[in-house]
């Protein structure tokens, strides 16, 4: 997955476990975006114009669900520690 990341790959299974997961782990907290729209935003990085209101909240922690899985990507051979989960800044 990281080589997928890195390459920006769309349709592998980096693209796919972002835009799923994000959206399942999101809808189960109550998230109203649609998986549309979160895969616009991961594919985008904008929110698109749309004629109904969208939570602010609700694309905040999208964008940080993305990062989130970025940074377990990234840190997935690093020992786990501590330090490492308090460094771990969004």
């Amino acid at each position: 997955m990281k080589e997928e990341k890195d390459m920006k790959l769309n349709g592998g299974i980096y693209h796919r476990t972002q835009i799923d997961l994000t959206y399942n782990s999101n809808r189960i907290e109550g998230s109203k975006l649609t998986h549309d729209q979160t895969r616009y935003i991961f594919e985008t990085n904008t929110i698109g114009a749309s004629g109904e209101s969208i939570n602010v909240d609700d694309i905040i922690e999208t964008t940080n669900h993305f990062r989130a899985i970025d940074m377990i990507i990234d840190k997935a051979k690093a020992k786990l520690t501590e330090s490492l989960i308090k460094n771990c800044i969004f």
